[in-house]
């Protein structure tokens, strides 16, 4: 697919809601927007990665066409949204296979996936050995509209004082850009330690912003102001502990960012007060760098020495992958916790328990009560 622009002026006394990477979570993206108080008034720009990682990609699809309709809204294509609508519209067998075995391991790993929401819905069980000869032609008849809207989303938007594209961009002369292959801007790994600046600000998803945490995971998004780089992913989908975010501006000359987030974890309220940690001897393995020498393995938590430094993780969170032991984002941050404050459980086990409060993860070692799960429709 060759590169797209598409070029709008945000009016002013409009605000504008920036979201991205919502991963077949059609529930989160309804309420963040309900959180955000999103209205007629409005302008809402999705930054690509509609699905996928989710169990409602389908109705995400669905739900990007519905907002374009009622509202003034531009969403943008991501690598895994040309990913998907390239495997539907292809006639070659190995990528349909390839397609139908992804979708059988996306049911087991979160609890759907696009090709196994269009069997559903047009009555076919997807199993190991379904007919991909006569699936895939009936796919593409009954979700003609879907298939379209995919591949029509453009690459690249622009404003007055904002670009956004899904991965990144090598520049800013974006007329060049046009009709080159589009793949290299939609993921656009790592963008972040490309090192580019730029006059306007660029505002990209696709690479989770907690990766660039340099001592615990932050699932914030990263706002560069001298590189004038902001990054929006929080891993929704992607991360059993990431979020979505939405950043609002006052209108489209602004650059007074405020963070509104969703999270599907649940509540609890702390009952104790906890000193943190100091930031900068937190120890942080990420995705990007997650090999570690397993030292001592423990039923719920082992020690691993990870660039020197002996940490304890949960047993969960180790694998093996090519000979090689690794570890799955894990850090032994403590957070600075009050009497009454709100904690997002990610894990709980007899060391503690590991939560996020404010975006941002860690343990927690004092006591606490359940409360509901956070809000969601």
């Amino acid at each position: 697919m060759k590169t797209t622009l598409q070029r709008v002026s945000l009016p002013p006394h409009r605000r504008v809601l920036i979201t991205s990477d919502i991963h077949g979570h059609a529930d989160g993206l309804r309420a963040i927007l309900k959180k955000a108080r999103f209205t007629q008034d409005d302008i809402l720009i999705i930054v690509g990665d509609l699905v996928e990682k989710g169990p409602q990609s389908l109705e995400t699809i669905r739900l990007a066409m519905e907002l374009q309709k009622e509202y003034t809204a531009y969403v943008l294509m991501g690598n895994v949204d040309l990913w998907r609508w390239e495997y539907l519209q292809s006639d070659d067998p190995a990528q349909q296979r390839e397609m139908r075995d992804y979708s059988l391991r996306a049911m087991e790993w979160w609890g759907g996936s696009l090709l196994h929401e269009m069997c559903a819905e047009i009555g076919v069980s997807l199993q190991a050995d379904t007919d991909i000869e006569a699936l895939f032609p009936a796919i593409r008849r009954h979700f003609a509209k879907e298939i379209a809207y995919l591949s029509n989303l453009p690459t690249i938007l622009e404003t007055e004082k904002y670009i956004f594209v899904h991965g990144g961009i090598p520049h800013e002369r974006l007329d060049e850009l046009v009709g080159t292959d589009a793949f290299p801007l939609l993921k656009f790994d790592d963008f972040y330690h490309s090192g580019l600046s730029f006059q306007k600000y660029v505002i990209v998803g696709h690479w989770p912003a907690v990766l660039y945490s340099p001592s615990f995971p932050d699932f914030r998004p990263l706002i560069d102001r001298q590189r004038r780089v902001v990054f929006l992913d929080g891993a929704c989908g992607v991360k059993y502990e990431g979020q979505l975010n939405l950043l609002i501006l006052p209108d489209g000359q602004s650059e007074d960012f405020q963070l509104v987030t969703w999270d599907h974890l649940p509540v609890l309220k702390a009952l104790d007060a906890q000193a943190g940690s100091p930031p900068q001897e937190a120890t942080y393995i990420r995705w990007s760098d997650r090999w570690v020498t397993i030292a001592r393995r423990g039923e719920e938590m082992s020690d691993v020495m990870y660039h020197g430094k002996r940490i304890a993780v949960p047993t969960q969170y180790l694998g093996r992958e090519n000979g090689r032991d690794y570890c799955r984002d894990a850090t032994d941050y403590v957070l600075p916790v009050s009497p009454g404050d709100e904690l997002l459980l990610i894990l709980q086990c007899s060391h503690g328990c590991f939560v996020k409060k404010d975006s941002i993860a860690g343990w927690y070692y004092g006591k606490y009560e359940m409360k509901t799960e956070v809000e969601s429709i």
